[in-house]
């Protein structure tokens, strides 16, 4: 499985083949390419919360909407919190996109409601889409979500709607690279403590820093969740090393914007 580049006038962003196969399914992985937002945030930033305004936000997630084929103006957001709640996601919803009215502090949403895209968030951490025929969901997974295992809780919450797992189609976005995620101790001793030895494969001691490959370690989650190997794509880009593609947290600060990943149900024409 591989990813497809897009680029609608000027508009970048990326596509899960496997995701898209499922059928009955629109999603996007941004990148910065394409949007109306002036420096340090240029161009197709997602952030308003780190300095840029909402007129400029809300501009570019029409273009993308145009662009992508989805109806941005109903796309729901969640206030990001690093932790492990997956929320479901109603008609009543729809549109909860600013940050001051986001329905939820949760790191991962859930809908069965055709034509509600929802949006994760990410400026480093990994965000997956799930996707299964009438069912989707949208994830953040930074470091912390990741040891507390948030993408195998949404799969599981999938699950207890009636979606096997063995039907969900996962798509692990561009998100920052074991070559550049360098930290302390206590996240490869979260991640242990979670997964225990299978986690060993993809932590790396280089002196005192460890080196952590976060995007493998969701593909591990996922697989223990249910899914089939075949159904899991990871995007191979690190966006610290692309800084031309994609903001970075760990590279910029917070003087700088944000990519999102999307999915929805199409509606029923």
């Amino acid at each position: 499985m591989s990813f497809t580049e897009h680029n609608i006038n000027g508009l970048i962003y990326d596509t899960a083949d496997g995701l898209s196969a499922v059928g009955g399914i629109r999603h996007a992985f941004t990148t910065r390419l394409g949007g109306v937002s002036p420096a340090p945030y240029d161009s197709l930033n997602f952030f308003e919360q780190n300095g840029d305004t909402w007129d400029n936000v809300s501009q570019n997630y029409r273009l993308l909407g145009d662009a992508a084929g989805l109806d941005m103006s109903r796309a729901v957001g969640n206030r990001q919190v690093h932790g492990d709640v997956v929320r479901f996601i109603r008609q009543e919803d729809a549109g909860k996109l600013r940050w001051d009215e986001r329905p939820y502090n949760a790191d991962a949403l859930i809908t069965d409601v055709p034509g509600l895209p929802l949006v994760a968030y990410s400026a480093d951490c990994c965000t997956v889409l799930l996707g299964a025929p009438g069912t989707v969901g949208a994830v953040h997974a930074g470091w912390k979500g990741t040891a507390l295992g948030v993408v195998g809780k949404a799969v599981a919450a999938m699950e207890n709607r009636g979606v096997k797992p063995s039907a969900v189609h996962a798509a692990i976005g561009p998100c920052i690279g074991a070559c550049c995620f360098e930290t302390d101790a206590d996240v490869p001793d979260a991640i242990r403590a979670a997964l225990g030895t299978d986690a060993e494969a993809f932590i790396e001691r280089r002196g005192e820093k460890y080196h952590v490959d976060l995007r493998q370690i969701n593909r591990l989650w996922l697989l223990r969740a249910g899914l089939e190997p075949q159904n899991i794509e990871l995007h191979p880009d690190c966006t610290a090393c692309r800084l031309d593609r994609y903001w970075s947290h760990r590279v910029l600060g917070m003087r700088r914007g944000g990519q999102i990943a999307v999915i929805a149900l199409e509606e029923e024409t």
